[in-house]
């Protein structure tokens, strides 16, 4: 696959390399420059696009994370439906019906106002946060 991609990276370096080279040499042409300086313009713009832009895709080859194999899906990985969201703070746990004026995972208890003074220390003994200082 990154093979294939590599191929793909240097046909479009060469595209936007060539319509490069042809921008400038229409441009020098309209401007009345001699056809030996329109071949040398010409000559020079593609080298110079053709090393750049050959550069920027191989840097950007050796930088890019490389995608992980093919591996067989693990019972632990989670599918559709596989991971359960936990609201911090829940006393209980009960199912959760949609409401129509708190959509997404909006907790539906904040429409009363933030929790007290009490139950947040609740929630932040419950994510680990007072084991610092033990």
């Amino acid at each position: 696959m990154a093979i294939q991609n590599s191929v793909v990276y240097q046909i479009w370096a060469m595209r936007i390399t060539m319509a490069t080279t042809f921008i400038v040499v229409v441009l020098s042409w309209i401007n009345a420059v001699r056809i030996p300086d329109l071949i040398v313009r010409g000559g020079i713009s593609f080298g110079v696009m053709y090393i750049l832009m050959a550069g920027i895709f191989s840097l950007f080859e050796k930088t890019a994370s490389q995608k992980p194999q093919n591996r067989q899906q693990s019972s632990s990985d989670a599918g559709r439906g596989g991971v359960i969201d936990f609201s911090v703070g829940d006393e209980e746990l009960r199912p959760q019906i949609q409401n129509s004026s708190f959509p997404g995972q909006v907790d539906s208890s904040l429409s009363k106002g933030l929790p007290d003074s009490k139950q947040q220390a609740e929630i932040v003994r419950r994510m680990g946060w007072d084991d610092e200082n033990k």
